[in-house]
């Protein structure tokens, strides 16, 4: 055992620190008892500050729970995106649950609200970085065809989605997938094990995450997550020269995962919205349009209006 850890380092170019580590570097232990441990607060700090910007929160401080990992009060996943526009106003949408990793997270405030003729989420983030999530159960390949709409007032210049200590965004649009973990690299999957022993909630397969980025990337840049290539950012807007109106987007999902990942996507396990401003301690706002997941279509392409 004395060896097990150091060779895993070097061969998977690991960077597991101390405070996960057995005292001594004896070895590695998942989700099991064993003597000369650090303390458990130690090793939840670190895998805290470690998963940052998970699913998109920022930097080396929250992250919320997974799309995919259902809550037992959360109902049966759904065949459709659910929508904001049937929804009552002033609270949240049926269908759609609040995900946040840690207790003392400052949430964002969701709400359906009205604007004009037709009702919208409204988002609302202090310093803080919380989500919405809607369990559902789509084939991709069959209904790849996403649409979506989103307005939002400010755009911060320093929010950077590849870099972990600016990472917030005024918008996020989250898809979660399914899939084999046992595909993936060693690295991977002992990460994905870190974060279910931790948090009691089981990653997704992949994650990918529309995003409007500060103005540093360009529209269709990528960037994967600092902590996990199993999440990745694809950069729909950037900048502020269109914020303050409404913004329509359709994308072919199976053409975006598999020019992300490199491969055909298993089932849409949850879809996700993301205000976040913890990074940067601001306020950010957005509104979010009714999201669909419909039938594709040969020659669908990558559209903004």
């Amino acid at each position: 055992m004395d060896t097990i850890l150091p060779d895993m380092r070097r061969r998977f170019k690991m960077t597991l620190p101390d405070a996960y580590a057995t005292e001594g570097e004896t070895g590695l232990v998942m989700g099991k008892g064993t003597t000369g441990r650090r303390p458990i607060a130690g090793r939840r700090a670190w895998l805290e500050a470690g998963l940052g910007s998970l699913l998109g929160m920022s930097g080396c401080a929250s992250t919320p729970q997974p799309l995919a990992g259902a809550a037992p009060s959360e109902p049966p996943p759904a065949r459709r995106v659910l929508p904001f526009s049937v929804a009552a106003t002033d609270g949240l949408p049926e269908g759609w649950l609040p995900y946040a990793m840690r207790p003392d997270q400052t949430p964002t405030r969701y709400a359906i609200v009205q604007d004009g003729e037709r009702k919208v989420l409204h988002a609302s983030a202090k310093s803080s970085a919380t989500g919405l999530r809607c369990a559902v159960q789509i084939e991709p390949m069959a209904f790849g065809h996403l649409q979506f709409s989103w307005r939002v007032h400010e755009v911060p210049s320093l929010a950077n989605v590849g870099v972990a200590e600016h990472d917030d965004c005024p918008a996020r649009l989250i898809l979660a997938f399914g899939g084999d973990d046992t595909r993936l690299p060693l690295n991977e999957r002992l990460f994905f094990e870190q974060v279910e022993l931790f948090t009691g909630q089981r990653l997704p397969y992949a994650t990918l995450m529309y995003v409007w980025d500060g103005g540093t990337h360009a529209p269709e840049s990528v960037h994967r997550n600092h902590r996990s290539a199993r999440i990745q950012y694809l950069t729909v807007e950037s900048g502020a020269q269109r914020a303050g109106r409404w913004l329509h987007y359709e994308r072919d999902v199976v053409a975006d995962y598999l020019r992300v990942f490199g491969e055909l996507p298993g089932p849409i396990s949850g879809v996700g919205v993301l205000t976040d401003a913890d990074a940067l301690k601001g306020h950010l706002e957005a509104w979010y349009g009714d999201i669909t997941l419909s039938a594709r279509s040969t020659g669908l392409s990558a559209s903004t209006r």
